[in-house]
């Protein structure tokens, strides 16, 4: 290691504060980024917001040039996944580094070394010590804005990473679509006639039964995602816990639900994409000014563009089209009020063609391309990237 460059683990306020104000040198003059609220990366951090750390552990490092913070990292194990692969894998994220690839280096060695005491033969990165919807991936194409809670970073990062030996596990896709231009005709059509069809309903949240449509999208979600690579059963604790923290932001004309016959098969999830408020916020804060003003920007409809987080149908209600039923509603609703004129797509993984094939068809435009990458502990261990699902 550069003997220029020491590493210490976060442990008093002042290592937060520096943790926290790092980007805002990594990203001086950057138009397109937006400082995440501190608030939403600190609860990563803190067990009493973080489920995660019931199940897992996690710490948190920065770099520091004499008086200068030039870098930072986190690493983490959760137990729950960790030996689910051929060789027990943990995790890195929230990195953000200088354009050093020494300072870089030294971060990485700090993570792959900690994650060695807990047993450990690979870490993934850059993802999240929680749920993949959120600080998940390396941008690598397409730097635009970043979506709420969404990872961006500068190009030279994708540098560090191969250069150090991280391999490509899955790659990342991120769509926008034009509420204007709409669905291609076939599939609009194809939406009308399902819609007239008796055994079919859709329905929008209703804010009053959260605890209803969060059981229903519980029920869905423990079907549909269960072939997924280390799949966990969601609690209903769990689903209640996300549409709780979700209701402040929630605009009923996003959030869809399908049914047949009364039994719920679908959904799609979206909210308004914060950032296009936020961007204006300064130094991360969050208090009592930002919420006012991200009240009002919510309230007077400032906010143009929504952000698809999470589309789904049980198995046996899968690639029968029924997404095209879903946006035929969404049209009807929102098309003729103008509410909004974007849809952002939160990521599709490469390991899950159907998904893509479906984005395309339905006419969403690929606007960037992020990666997750792993990195084997033991470079003669054969690299096998994330399996498909079928």
């Amino acid at each position: 290691m550069n003997n220029k460059i020491k590493i210490i683990e976060v442990s008093e306020p002042k290592h937060v504060e520096r943790f926290l104000q790092l980007p805002e040198k990594v990203y001086q003059g950057d138009k397109n980024w937006i400082r995440p609220l501190d608030k939403d990366i600190e609860q990563v951090f803190d067990p009493n917001k973080n489920s995660f750390h019931s199940h897992g552990i996690i710490t948190r490092w920065i770099a520091m040039c004499g008086d200068t913070c030039v870098g930072r990292v986190a690493a983490f194990v959760n137990f729950r996944t960790a030996n689910s692969f051929k060789q027990p894998t943990g995790g890195m994220g929230f990195f953000e580094c200088i354009h050093s690839l020494d300072i870089a280096f030294s971060l990485f060695d700090t993570c792959r070394d900690w994650l060695k005491e807990f047993g450990i033969g690979a870490m993934d990165g850059p993802i999240n010590f929680g749920e993949n919807n959120a600080w998940w991936g390396l941008v690598v194409e397409g730097y635009e804005p970043p979506l709420y809670r969404n990872n961006y970073n500068p190009s030279y990062y994708q540098d560090f990473f191969e250069r150090y030996g991280f391999q490509t596990y899955f790659e990342q896709y991120y769509y926008n679509y034009d509420f204007k231009k709409g669905l291609s005709p076939r599939y609009y059509e194809f939406g009308r006639r399902l819609a007239q069809r008796e055994e079919y309903h859709c329905e929008n949240v209703d804010l009053n039964n959260i605890d209803k449509y969060a059981d229903d999208f519980r029920e869905v979600y423990n079907q549909g995602w269960k072939t997924h690579d280390n799949f966990k059963e969601m609690k209903a604790k769990r689903a209640l816990s996300l549409f709780k923290t979700m209701k402040p932001v929630i605009d009923k004309d996003l959030i869809w639900f399908l049914y047949h016959n009364d039994r719920p098969i679908g959904f799609i999830i979206m909210i308004p994409e914060l950032n296009t408020l936020l961007r204006n916020f300064r130094r991360g804060r969050f208090g009592i000014i930002q919420k006012l003003q991200l009240k009002i920007g919510l309230t007077m409809k400032m906010c143009k563009v929504a952000y698809g987080s999470v589309i789904g149908f049980i198995p046996e209600f899968q690639h029968k089209g029924l997404e095209a039923l879903l946006f035929y509603h969404i049209h009807q609703k929102l098309v003729p009020e103008g509410k909004y004129e974007t849809l952002k797509i939160g990521w599709a993984g490469d390991f899950n063609p159907r998904v893509v094939n479906l984005y395309q068809k339905l006419g969403f435009k690929k606007v960037q391309t992020s990666r997750t990458y792993r990195y084997l502990f033991d470079p003669s261990m054969p690299f096998e990237r994330a399996p498909i699902i079928h």
